[in-house]
């Protein structure tokens, strides 16, 4: 039996995997690089040791399928889920502040969390008028920027300023006077209207390739499917009204049953079969502009950062992750601090350097000349990290199924209702599998798969 091809072994290529591995169906992911994981990945730092990961990523309880995901392979031990949901915020003028959920029915919850939070001071009418249009479908929005949508719901400056714009960078890697408010809602739905501890914050104990990649590789080999790195897919073909095979670039050609493709946009029109890419296929999203991410890392012998997660407002960098050092890190380093700047458009031409200073006084403004005492810095720049995801953008992401019957697309640029997270990157490849299995079915009972 031919398998069902995979081409990208990132996140929404190893949950595609997965997904079909559990329905007992082949599976074969060919993953360009080294190894797997795409942008979810880490590293052993050689200078410290620690285990870093290649970009911070903010997880929380709402996202349901990351959570399923994580059972699933086997490493949802591994993560500590905050019992009640808190996110904290340091304001240059008043301090730390800190909006707590209840444990309440939704919306209860945040409507508690609203009425005792000391972030929104004198503003709580205003953010209970922006939370009451939470409750109406975010198709309403579609053609409103986030911006546009605060002050539709006349949000003050410094609630903005406060609030919302490092909220708005944070999820959707764009400033708000681009960022689409219908996925804005969307993720706000997710987080404080799913249920009463969605909000509640996710922290792994280890770095994202042993959290998510080693866990799926083991899974889908496991169930009789295979991960191949150092595969460079350059072409699929099609017989027949459907896709037959892919082309590697050293000679091999693998035949496949379905093809399902999760790789960014831009690689995607390479690898469309001539068909698809005579008739402009996905090329729009393909030359959608995209958005930086940088992580400034930070080594202390001394913890002094209380919180695990800490958003920072009216500076440069939006969140703060404090994460103790690995095993293996060289003494006498004990905790590492990741400082995330998204939306970096104007900070990703800095030089280390200037980005680690920045970093430390910052940080020396929230908790003294201890944040100044730094033994190592690591710059990770992530200058396309995702695609700005704009009003004008979000129509133009594809489904997972293309024109072709067996030939499927994954990633978080698909159109998942979501942003570019690994909540959107697992749904997106959850969807692709789903299909793929439904088109092994059409095939064999002789159903249509015909090029339309």
């Amino acid at each position: 039996m031919k398998p069902v091809v995979i081409v990208g072994g990132g996140l929404s290529g190893l949950a595609a995997g997965v997904t079909l591995a559990q329905a007992s169906i082949p599976v074969l992911i060919l993953e360009q690089r080294p190894a797997a994981g795409g942008r979810a990945y880490s590293f052993q730092d050689p200078t410290t040791g620690d285990i870093v990961d290649n970009g911070q990523h903010l997880l929380i309880a709402g996202y349901a399928r990351t959570m399923r995901y994580l059972h699933t392979i086997g490493r949802a031990g591994l993560v500590t889920v905050q019992p009640v949901p808190e996110l904290v915020f340091h304001h240059p003028r008043r301090g730390f502040l800190t909006l707590r959920l209840a444990r309440l029915p939704v919306p209860l919850n945040l409507l508690w969390g609203i009425l005792r939070s000391d972030v929104f001071a004198n503003e709580r009418l205003r953010f209970m008028r922006a939370g009451l249009s939470l409750v109406s479908s975010p198709e309403r929005f579609s053609a409103l920027t986030v911006a546009d949508w605060l002050r539709l719901t006349g949000q003050s400056e410094e609630l903005c300023r406060g609030f919302w714009v490092p909220l708005t960078v944070s999820i959707m890697n764009e400033r708000p006077d681009a960022a689409s408010a219908k996925v804005f809602l969307a993720s706000l739905r997710q987080a404080f209207l799913d249920r009463w501890n969605s909000a509640s914050l996710v922290v792994p104990s280890v770095g994202l390739s042993e959290l998510f990649v080693r866990g799926s590789e083991e899974y889908i080999r496991q169930h009789g499917g295979e991960v191949i790195c150092n595969a460079d897919v350059v072409s699929s073909a099609m017989a027949e009204g459907r896709v037959t095979h892919v082309s590697l670039r050293d000679g091999r050609r693998v035949e496949c049953s379905s093809l399902i493709l999760a790789v960014p946009p831009d690689r995607i029109q390479k690898l469309l079969p001539a068909e698809l890419r005579a008739v402009g296929y996905a090329r729009e999203i393909a030359m959608a502009e995209t958005s930086p991410i940088i992580c400034i890392n930070l080594w202390y012998e001394r913890d002094f950062m209380r919180h695990e997660v800490l958003g920072l407002i009216g500076r440069g960098i939006q969140w703060v992750f404090r994460r103790k050092a690995a095993p293996q890190t060289r003494a006498p380093l004990r905790v590492r601090i990741a400082a995330v700047i998204s939306a970096a458009t104007e900070y990703v031409r800095l030089d280390n350097a200037r980005l680690a200073r920045l970093a430390t006084d910052e940080l020396a403004g929230v908790f003294g000349d201890e944040a100044r005492d730094v033994r190592h810095s690591l710059v990770i720049r992530e200058k396309r990290a995702t695609f700005s995801l704009t009003p004008a953008v979000e129509p133009l992401r594809p489904p997972a199924q293309t024109p072709v019957r067996n030939l499927l697309v994954a990633g978080d640029w698909t159109r998942t209702g979501l942003p570019a997270t690994v909540e959107g990157a697992i749904l997106s490849g959850e969807r692709a599998a789903d299909l793929a299995r439904a088109r092994g079915q059409e095939a064999d009972l002789g159903g249509e798969v015909a090029f339309r």
